[in-house]
């Protein structure tokens, strides 16, 4: 069993980055009770001097104790829900990946 890190990044479309937070804020406490869920952090990203681009409204920044943890995480009715149903009125980008400790 090793660490994962998951950095998913999400851009809301036009005028939906609140929706897009109150929506992606209700997935926290179910996944906080999931066996090998370490860290389930919201934010949204600062931009800095340098920094290519737009910043993204909403950012997960996750760590589990595995990647079966992380695969069981993916599979629960809640997320499916939200990236089945949620998701497609609300984001117009995302961007979801994944990193171990070296």
């Amino acid at each position: 069993m090793s660490d994962l890190y998951c950095v998913a990044r999400f851009r809301a479309h036009p005028g939906q980055v609140q929706a897009l937070q109150q929506a992606l804020k209700s997935l926290i406490s179910e996944t906080h009770r999931e066996e090998g869920c370490l860290l389930y952090q919201l934010s949204e990203e600062v931009p800095y001097a340098g920094a290519n681009g737009e910043p993204w409204d909403c950012v997960f920044i996750e760590h589990w104790a595995s990647r079966e943890a992380f695969g069981a995480h993916c599979a629960q009715p809640y997320i499916k829900d939200y990236f089945e149903q949620v998701a497609p009125e609300l984001v117009a980008e995302a961007d979801v990946r994944l990193h171990r400790p070296v």
